[in-house]
């Protein structure tokens, strides 16, 4: 169990996908500890895994409500991270001394760098990765009030468009 102020942070993020209609308690899910074995197992050896990612594990690995709809993030499926990785990776992108713990519909995917905390992103035809946020609270959040965006910008579209059938 982490107790360096992630699993807090994890569970108030949780609080706030509950209460923005993303996630209700009966879907987040956390992974038990074999199942994080497993997680761990994919990792370089002896690669330091974030605390925020450990925590992220334990409180939501396997579910997060409708967070990062078709993007693989949770378990099992994350654990095709790195084979994503082999299939986009290029000049752009090397595979050493990374934990690759994600991926978009085959051609984008996530890591993180040894020795440091911060969450990074390639994507297949570009020509270097992207840092995405400086931690993965930050990177949940971030791309939690992108997801937010497109929904309110979808709902938007479809009130203007019953607007105009009535």
């Amino acid at each position: 169990m982490v107790d360096d102020g992630s699993d807090h942070d994890i569970e108030m993020f949780s609080h706030e996908l509950i209460e923005s209609g993303f996630a209700t308690s009966d879907t987040i899910i956390g992974c038990d500890s074999a199942e994080i074995a497993q997680v761990y197992s994919i990792a370089p050896e002896g690669f330091p895994i974030p605390d925020e990612y450990q925590a992220f594990l334990e409180k939501m690995g396997k579910k997060a409500g409708t967070l990062f709809r078709g993007t693989d993030l949770f378990f099992p499926r994350m654990l095709d991270a790195v084979e994503a990785a082999e299939d986009v990776s290029g000049k752009g992108l090397t595979l050493d001394g990374r934990f690759f713990f994600g991926h978009h519909q085959g051609y984008k995917v996530y890591f993180f760098k040894r020795g440091s905390g911060a969450v990074y992103g390639y994507q297949e035809g570009t020509s270097e990765e992207e840092r995405l946020a400086d931690g993965f609270i930050e990177f949940l959040r971030d791309s939690w009030r992108i997801q937010q965006r497109i929904r309110e910008s979808t709902e938007a579209m479809r009130r203007e468009r019953l607007g105009r059938m009535e």
